[in-house]
């Protein structure tokens, strides 16, 4: 690459540069729930979904299971979550909202949808919807990429 070209991963900087501009964002402002957007996202998938396994929740979030426990324990000591038993399979562990979370549900959609309307005023739909395809794109390569990655060597 010369010094003059594009760089040619300038789309992959700027997606990495967003991711944490918006986490630094999300977490200042998220801070007087006790929250941050980590939490914050498992929150509401918990409330759209309550009573999803804990594996289940980890795919949605596209985190790892250590990673989503940490979340659960800090959601789980301020009385966000409480996670129980499954009653068919004593293995699973099902993750439901506190009474205190419903309480708080509905400020915390609010909190969200006003954040996201600021973060994306003045953005016509017809950019936000090529954006989205774009990054969709990416995604699936790097979830191509991965399972290319994670299947075993064939041998001759």
């Amino acid at each position: 690459m010369t010094p003059h070209q594009p760089d040619p991963h300038h789309i992959l900087k700027s997606i990495a540069r967003l991711s944490r501009a918006l986490r630094k964002v999300y977490d200042t402002r998220a801070r007087d729930y006790g929250l941050s957007l980590a939490r914050l996202e498992a929150l509401l998938i918990i409330s759209a979904n309550e009573g999803l396994t804990q594996t289940d929740l980890a795919d949605r979030l596209q985190i790892e299971a250590p990673t989503l426990n940490r979340t659960l324990d800090g959601l789980a000591r301020d009385g966000f979550v409480e996670r129980r038993p499954d009653p068919e399979d004593r293995r699973l562990r099902r993750v439901v909202l506190t009474d205190h979370a419903r309480a708080e549900a509905d400020a915390l959609f609010r909190f969200s949808e006003i954040l996201r309307a600021e973060l994306l005023a003045g953005i016509p739909t017809e950019e936000l919807d090529a954006a989205e395809d774009t990054i969709s794109r990416i995604f699936a390569n790097l979830e191509r990429l991965s399972l290319a990655d994670e299947a075993p060597d064939e041998q001759p």
